[in-house]
């Protein structure tokens, strides 16, 4: 699966984060949670969704999860919401479903990137759920965001 390399801009995402491995998250759960209350988001845009990651622990793996969605305004968070500032970044795009996401992912660290020239940018990875994208479609496309930068 070649990717697509796209240069995002820098983004707020607001929203619900969870904390811990992969096994023990029920990121369904949260998702049922955050769905209702994107609404409550100052500026946001409900048609466009964000799973970002960020400070996974080698040790542990665990890392933080955020629901999210885009905002313009970050100085009044809805209660029990945070912000995380996404820097300007290139990324390495793979389209997938959600029935996908894990071999996706898997593809993206375990294959493409160590023959790719590019190595892993700091900075928060991500799942874009696009105003295309229907949750009780088996079939839709999401697109899994790697930050990189060359290996050189």
């Amino acid at each position: 699966m070649e990717p697509q390399i796209v240069k995002k801009p820098a983004l707020s995402l607001v929203g619900l984060k969870l904390h811990g491995k992969l096994e023990g998250m029920d990121l369904m759960a949260l998702w049922n949670i955050f769905g209702p209350r994107m609404a409550e988001i100052k500026d946001g845009d409900p048609r466009v969704c964000y799973g970002a990651m960020d400070n996974y622990n080698e040790a542990t793996g665990e890392f933080d999860y955020l629901a999210a969605c885009a905002a313009k305004n970050t100085s009044a968070l809805p209660a029990d919401m945070i912000s995380w500032a996404v820097p300007a970044q290139t990324y390495a795009v793979f389209p997938c479903t959600l029935p996908q996401v894990g071999e996706a992912w898997m593809t993206a660290y375990q294959q493409w990137l160590p023959q790719s020239g590019y190595k892993r940018a700091a900075g928060p990875e991500f799942e874009l759920y696009d105003e295309k994208f229907n949750p009780q479609d088996p079939a839709a496309t999401l697109y899994l965001y790697v930050p990189i930068v060359s290996a050189n």
